[in-house]
């Protein structure tokens, strides 16, 4: 008999062996990034588990995020791409079919004992998963785009498919001293947030916890599934990238350049070692994290030579008459970055991560 129920601490193994023999799962999939995400910011999650005679043949990683100003909602998953149900490859396509609106039915009556307004769930990466989802109920947002760039290819060609002034760009780092090296402690972690402060509040956004990005390195790095990348510039750190890999993949999740030094091209360089990273070890592809459409990163990201993939988002409103989500373009996420733009450092490291927790975009 099939049914589903609450996984707890003792359970993130056998959900991680779940998750890791599941193919199209992401590394965000892993129990470790819930983990992360409640003990610094106090969510609660919930690991939906279909077991079928003591062994997990489906879950939903979710987590609750509750915010005055942001609202009350289930999401799957906060502060990356991917999210949704997961089936185990075995079964046939009739039972996954099942097994998923079986989950789907759980969160839905998880969020109504909640009190939620909505259910969001990032790009499913399940097959046939997003159809089954707009049966469900689930409205499709098309909000971002990702590009995934092939690493099963040659490496020379895939530095002939960037785009030229992408691989001058390279180049010029290269040829003016720009060097990148693995973040290995705490010290060059620190480095890394010293400038990521920096470059998130030019960008008028509020901050993570440093906590935050300690425990995300603590949880994955030593399972070698994080890398933070400095790229340095006469003993100076003026770049960082910080990507995940699971699986077939690489995903990059957050990069930061000091303005002062944003012509020296260093996190062009950081993607290309990350590249060349990812084809000596037999990874199939790395992708670029979101973005909109028409904005400079967007076009950054292109020059790459990647595939365009929507990264469709779905939402189950629990009541049909409200059916707004948190969205940086709305006008009062401009104001709030406009007034974190000019926040002193020391003000937004304190009040910042409140802020982004109830975001959590």
């Amino acid at each position: 008999m099939l049914e589903v129920v609450f996984l707890s601490n003792k359970d993130a193994e056998e959900w991680n062996i779940f998750v890791e023999n599941t193919c199209r799962a992401s590394v965000f999939h892993l129990w470790e990034w819930g983990e992360t995400l409640s003990a610094i910011y106090g969510y609660q999650r919930y690991y939906l588990s279909a077991m079928q005679k003591d062994r997990i043949i489906g879950g939903l990683p979710i987590i609750h995020v509750k915010s005055r100003l942001f609202g009350n909602r289930l999401i799957s998953l906060p502060f990356c791409e991917y999210g949704g149900p997961l089936v185990v490859q075995e079964l046939s396509n009739q039972v996954k079919k099942q097994l998923t609106m079986v989950l789907l039915d759980a969160a839905y009556k998880l969020a109504g004992t909640l009190g939620v307004e909505y259910v969001e769930i990032r790009k499913p990466i399940a097959e046939d998963v997003e159809e089954l989802m707009q049966a469900h109920g689930y409205t499709s947002l098309r909000r971002y785009v990702t590009f995934q760039v092939d690493l099963t290819k040659d490496p020379d060609e895939v530095w002939a498919n960037l785009y030229k002034t992408t691989r001058k760009s390279v180049k010029k780092a290269v040829k003016n001293g720009v060097t990148a090296k693995e973040v290995e402690g705490e010290k060059q972690l620190k480095s890394f947030y010293t400038l990521y402060l920096k470059d998130i509040k030019r960008h008028g956004s509020p901050p993570h916890k440093y906590a935050f990005f300690k425990k995300l390195y603590d949880s994955f790095q030593v399972h070698h599934k994080m890398k933070v990348l400095l790229a340095h510039y006469k003993e100076r750190v003026i770049g960082g990238r910080i990507v995940f890999c699971g699986g077939e993949k690489i995903f990059s999740w957050n990069s930061v350049t000091d303005e002062k030094y944003r012509n020296l091209n260093p996190n062009n360089l950081l993607l290309w070692e990350t590249i060349e990273w990812g084809l000596k070890n037999g990874y199939h592809a790395l992708e670029l994290g979101r973005t909109r459409r028409g904005s400079t990163v967007y076009d950054f990201k292109k020059g790459w030579g990647g595939e365009e993939i929507f990264l469709n988002e779905y939402v189950y409103f629990m009541d049909s008459k409200k059916r707004e989500l948190p969205d940086p373009t709305q006008r009062k996420y401009r104001h709030l970055a406009k007034v974190w733009s000019l926040m002193p450092i020391i003000l937004a490291k304190r009040i910042g991560p409140k802020i982004i927790s109830g975001i959590a975009l």
